[in-house]
């Protein structure tokens, strides 16, 4: 088995916030793992019109990469081969979180094998294999695309006490 890069630690930066408020105490660790148990995520993307489009998806955690998937023919796919540049966000009962970064196609059948292994140990009713490079699932017509977002910044927003805010670059 090919050795896996190291995630890179990210620097954490406060935010300016109203004053009085703390700001998110979270480490890093912690909004990552937030990020990896999460089972709600929202993809944003923009697209030639610069029509911006939310939409809820399923994603896991790999390898220092939001991963989610969706139809080859999807707005979000579309958008994505205009412009790569996207937002997931997570949210969170105390702290929602934004992953802001590029998204990449992923291809390589031992990734993507690793992702569909994932998403039904958080998502049972969903069970994806893995053929010519895409997911397929039992009761899908159509391929689906995987893309890996590696985040470049994330956002953490606390809800508690007021607004209060960290941001990590990568």
């Amino acid at each position: 088995m090919a050795e896996r890069e190291p995630e890179p630690e990210p620097v954490a930066e406060r935010l300016s916030s109203p004053s009085g408020s703390p700001l998110t105490s979270l480490t890093w660790l912690d909004a990552r793992t937030r990020i990896a148990e999460g089972e709600d995520y929202l993809v944003a993307t923009s697209g030639p019109n610069g029509r911006v489009h939310v939409v809820p998806v399923l994603a896991v955690w790999l390898d220092g990469a939001v991963c989610f998937n969706t139809g080859r023919d999807a707005r979000k796919a579309r958008y994505l081969a205009h412009n790569d540049s996207c937002a997931v966000t997570v949210p969170g009962p105390d702290v929602d979180l934004v992953v802001e970064g590029t998204a990449h196609i992923m291809r390589d059948a031992g990734r993507l094998q690793r992702v569909a292994e994932l998403f039904p140990t958080k998502y049972p009713w969903w069970h994806p294999f893995v053929q010519d490079g895409e997911f397929h699932a039992p009761g899908d017509a159509d391929p689906r695309h995987v893309f890996a977002v590696k985040p470049a910044v994330v956002f953490a927003f606390g809800k508690e006490k007021g607004f209060s805010a960290t941001r990590w670059r990568f």
